[in-house]
């Protein structure tokens, strides 16, 4: 696998506290800088795919009204707990 170089500039705090996760991992922070930005990416992949998949379902109409699920956050922690809303 070919590897490209990235200058990064990094705040004395921060660069503090991959300094110290390298340490306890024994691992260079060059490796925590990458493994950091490998969970960033796909944290934000993950909520790309959610938010396309809710705007195909919406144009597909397949939503829920706002009143049908401000009633059951409303509901949430009562004894008339309301299951959750579905599309119809």
């Amino acid at each position: 696998m070919t590897k490209t170089s990235l200058d990064i500039h990094l705040g004395p705090d921060l660069s503090d506290q991959v300094t110290a996760i390298a340490k306890v991992l024994d691992r260079p922070a060059s490796w925590v800088v990458d493994q950091a930005i490998r969970d960033f990416i796909a944290v934000q992949e993950g909520h790309l795919r959610a938010i396309e998949e809710g705007i195909r379902a919406a144009d597909a109409g397949k939503v829920v009204p706002h009143e049908d699920v401000v009633a059951w956050v409303n509901s949430w922690g009562t004894d008339n707990e309301l299951p959750m809303p579905s599309a119809d």
